[in-house]
């Protein structure tokens, strides 16, 4: 019998002991079915890929949006159906659609990135966009080690092969920018040049034409001393000015021979980057890779017969390469491990969580039954 006087807390541990049996039974049973359930649910496997790779938090947010675009998604789903992985593809074509990926692979920074908090100080924005990862880690999961060990090369190639295309291109796109910007330059100082040119050649003739008039005169032994010859050069002697003057004119006429060659290289280059880019441009949607690109430059260097265009395959190529190495994985063979059920943190959880809604049933079930006796212990005393 629970007491209507004393201390609530008194009462409340008799109403409990009260109702013991059915709180064990709606605590327990539940409990039970979740550890059970969780222990008879098939096991997840992950493995991690590490790529000792710096990237800023621009950088890491450039590299999500590639890898999980519509193209590289549909170049990943392929090669997944072609290994006889259609289920995981099939999960993974499911979570496009819900742009939820994290049940199948997760992409993680390691410093995490620091939290950017509102600050008006130029030197701390400075820093938090300055630090830089020191390592990526491409966790893939999947249902057996086998799947996880398949999915988890398609992926990590992937970033390894497909993905510096990206790279490649932006790099193509810059050295179009950097080579037109020389040529531009080359144009705009030509006009100059050939000014220059031809008022320095007009000025020979006529200096050359007062050295003939003065040749029959007296010559005075005269020294002049200048801080400046460059630009003292009409006081000196016809002869020493006629020396000047054709030797501005020897160095303008090598300017712009030296130009118009420099020019005819950054055309040259120009030519080669815009091919080089429609051939990446044109490979984005299909599964061509870095190393296959890497193939093509060295069949063009093999057939190049210009020894500047030569060197500068050759140079492109090692920048190329570095490129593609920057993709590199730290270690071949991850480790597989079957993902962490929770069972008794879970069994724990659903016990409390029912444990507190049988106390609360126990308490409403007491409540109601005493609003039910009271009416009928009124009415017995009431005098008839």
């Amino acid at each position: 019998m629970i007491s209507s006087n004393g201390p609530a807390a008194v009462r409340y541990l008799q109403l409990l002991w009260a109702h013991r049996l059915m709180i064990a039974l709606v605590s327990v049973i539940p409990a039970a079915a979740v550890a059970t359930l969780l222990t008879l649910w098939p096991a997840k496997y992950t493995a991690t890929f590490v790529y000792e790779r710096q990237l800023s938090e621009s950088q890491h947010s450039v590299l999500l949006r590639r890898f999980f675009s519509q193209e590289n998604l549909d170049k990943i789903v392929r090669r997944l159906d072609e290994q006889g992985l259609a289920d995981y593809a099939g999960r993974l074509d499911k979570a496009r659609v819900r742009q939820s990926f994290d049940k199948l692979v997760r992409f993680e920074v390691s410093p995490i990135y620091p939290k950017r908090l509102q600050t008006t100080d130029p030197t701390t924005s400075a820093q938090i966009s300055a630090f830089q990862a020191r390592l990526l880690s491409i966790k893939v999961i999947g249902d057996s080690e086998q799947q996880v060990l398949k999915a988890g090369a398609i992926m990590t190639d992937n970033v390894e092969s497909i993905l510096p295309l990206y790279d490649i291109r932006n790099e193509l796109k810059e050295s179009i920018q950097r080579y037109q910007l020389l040529a531009a330059q080359v144009e705009d100082n030509r006009f100059a040049l050939t000014v220059d040119l031809q008022t320095e050649q007009a000025k020979l003739e006529k200096l050359k034409a007062l050295d003939g008039a003065t040749a029959q005169g007296p010559q005075a032994n005269i020294v002049l001393q200048f801080t400046d010859v460059k630009n003292s050069s009409e006081f000196l002697p016809l002869s020493s000015q006629i020396l000047a003057v054709q030797s501005r004119i020897i160095g303008l006429q090598e300017t712009l021979a030296s130009d118009t060659e420099k020019y005819g290289f950054y055309l040259k280059v120009l030519d080669l980057n815009d091919k080089l880019l429609k051939q990446i441009e044109e490979s984005l949607l299909t599964d061509y890779t870095a190393k296959q690109f890497l193939a093509s430059l060295s069949e063009r260097l093999l057939a190049c017969k210009e020894d500047a265009i030569a060197d500068y395959l050759k140079s492109y190529i090692r920048r190329t390469e570095n490129l593609i190495q920057v993709n590199t994985r730290a270690g071949e063979k991850p480790v597989v491990y079957p993902v962490p059920k929770g069972t008794a943190r879970n069994g724990i959880l659903a016990f409390v969580v029912c444990l507190m809604i049988a106390s609360l049933a126990a308490v409403l079930s007491e409540y109601q039954r005493r609003r039910q006796v009271s009416p009928a212990d009124d009415s017995r005393s009431s005098p008839k």
